[in-house]
């Protein structure tokens, strides 16, 4: 086989090493895929993303990686110790050259090339058949565009080729299952990828609503129009000269892929659009997808991940009626101080009034998911409070997802928590941070009761700065922080069976062949 292409993500999902085995399978080249998720539930919290590889499974994936021209892993920042290690196990054993690509080495090429041989910056489809093409000649592939190699102990990097603006013209996402194998935790042993195996891969708890769901997942974009502080998007705009625009695929070749991929697989029960903006695209083209996605879809419903200002009743009705079901809106904070340090551009009156038009939809759409950041250094008692205060304003049922601000290379705060020597330690600490472990205290308590059927008038209560003052002091919080880690482990303890008895249904379902 000409590469072996390494996913160490949880998801095996894995749009990134599909997607450039696609186009490498397109170009004549053979793939071998391997896949190595972390299998805790979803709902389950850990201090950090460490999964540490037993000897016996690098020994399988060293196994797996012979013959090979170049072997790729692709990871994100979380992912950083995990590739560091595997990689040091492969260079070791074998004489074939490791390429790391993702948004991590794109931000820290040099950082990453003290344990690879090259790293792949940016968009990497083209890059690597560039690679393996240049590989198959024995030349030399450092002066391809989009790759860095240090040589004499220099950084030598070579600039981005443009951005892919015709989606249309990559191949759908590899699925063929050829070749593709997936680590078992467990029995310790890589297999094969079967069918059966990837619906039990796929099948995602979801904490906030208690259910299970089995979906396939794809992007109809690529790009963002915001420039978030805290988001890699920010990174990867100041690499690119030209601005990162969102491009589009036509609805046609979206519509080609649901297709292939339903009369495959179709057990499939739901659609995933992971776009950073899905509903940020002309009315028509909305409309158009919507009509399309209504004929082949056969009723599954979708989500997808969207932004207040796109919130609108002509984009919802046409996606509604479609099959939208489920949809997931960045706010972050009703701070305008706070905001404004996001760079996030949605003032609350505009995060209210998406709110209330969202509520119009339930029944037919889940109650929506609404993404906030706590745990902010910057953030005063009085932001929170604000934030608070927005939420009591925004129309319930929704359920919040929350994630503890996390210092991420290359971002906008990265930069500025280390001016303010927020970060003096060893900066891989935050490599390994769990961005889904919050602080356990009494004002982020209140945030996790919105997703609870608590009254609004309780709420109103709770919330008032006479609480606050009151309930958010350390005494307090101590005793908090050990009446939830009481609950949490119950909590556990109960879903754990659940998660047994619905795993144990489902082998008895589709015993594995």
């Amino acid at each position: 086989m000409d590469v072996v292409l390494i996913s160490p993500y949880s998801d095996i999902a894995a749009l990134g090493v599909r997607g450039i085995s696609a186009v490498l399978k397109q170009g004549g080249h053979k793939t071998r895929l391997i896949f190595l998720p972390y299998q805790f539930p979803e709902i389950e919290r850990r201090s950090d993303f460490m999964c540490r590889y037993s000897d016996n499974i690098m020994e399988q994936v060293a196994g797996l990686c012979k013959g090979a021209k170049i072997i790729g892993v692709s990871l994100m920042t979380n992912y950083f110790e995990q590739a560091a290690t595997l990689t040091q196990y492969l260079r070791e054993r074998l004489s074939i050259p490791v390429i790391w690509g993702g948004i991590h080495p794109t931000i820290s090429p040099e950082e990453c090339l003290d344990y690879c041989d090259y790293v792949c910056i940016g968009e990497g489809e083209h890059a690597m058949l560039e690679v393996v093409e240049t590989l198959s000649v024995n030349g030399d592939i450092s002066k391809i565009p989009n790759i860095a190699v240090m040589q004499n102990g220099k950084l030598q990097t070579q600039p981005p080729r443009p951005v892919v603006h015709d989606l249309d013209s990559l191949p759908y996402f590899d699925y063929d299952m050829d070749d593709h194998h997936v680590l078992d935790q467990n029995t310790d042993q890589i297999i094969a990828l079967t069918q059966e195996l990837l619906r039990k891969y796929l099948t995602k708890q979801a904490p906030t609503m208690g259910r299970a769901t089995l979906f396939y997942q794809t992007i109809a974009s690529r790009g963002c129009p915001h420039n978030c502080s805290y988001c890699c998007w920010h990174a990867l705009k100041n690499i690119y000269d030209t601005k990162l625009m969102i491009r589009r695929r036509s609805v046609e070749h979206i519509i080609g892929e649901l297709e292939m991929i339903l009369d495959k697989m179709p057990w499939f029960s739901e659609i995933t659009f992971s776009d950073d903006s899905f509903l940020d695209a002309p009315s028509d083209e909305i409309e158009h997808l919507a009509q399309q996605y209504a004929k082949i879809a056969q009723k599954r419903p979708f989500q997808c991940l969207a932004e207040p200002r796109t919130i609108t009743r002509k984009r919802m009705d046409p996606m509604v009626d479609a099959g939208l079901a489920n949809i997931q809106i960045g706010i972050q904070s009703g701070s305008e101080r706070i905001k404004s340090m996001y760079r996030r551009t949605h003032s609350n009156q505009r995060i209210i009034e998406m709110a209330e038009l969202l509520n119009t939809y339930i029944p037919r759409i889940r109650p929506p998911i609404y993404d906030f950041i706590l745990d902010n250094p910057w953030e005063t008692i009085q932001d929170k409070y604000e934030t608070l205060q927005l939420l009591l304003k925004m129309p319930p049922p929704f359920y919040l997802q929350i994630f503890r601000l996390t210092f991420f290379p290359g971002t906008g705060l990265f930069d500025k928590a280390l001016e303010d020597g927020l970060i003096s330690t060893n900066i891989r600490d935050i490599y390994s941070q769990q961005y889904n472990e919050r602080d356990i205290n009494y004002i982020n308590l209140l945030f996790s009761a919105f997703s609870r059927p608590v009254p609004r008038t309780v709420m109103k209560g709770l919330c008032s700065k006479m609480m606050i003052t009151m309930f958010h002091n350390k005494p307090v919080n101590s005793v908090l922080k050990q009446l939830h880690s009481v609950y949490r482990r119950r909590m556990l303890s109960s879903r754990k069976r659940r998660i047994d008895r619905e795993k144990a249904a489902s082998a008895a379902a589709h015993p594995f062949t």
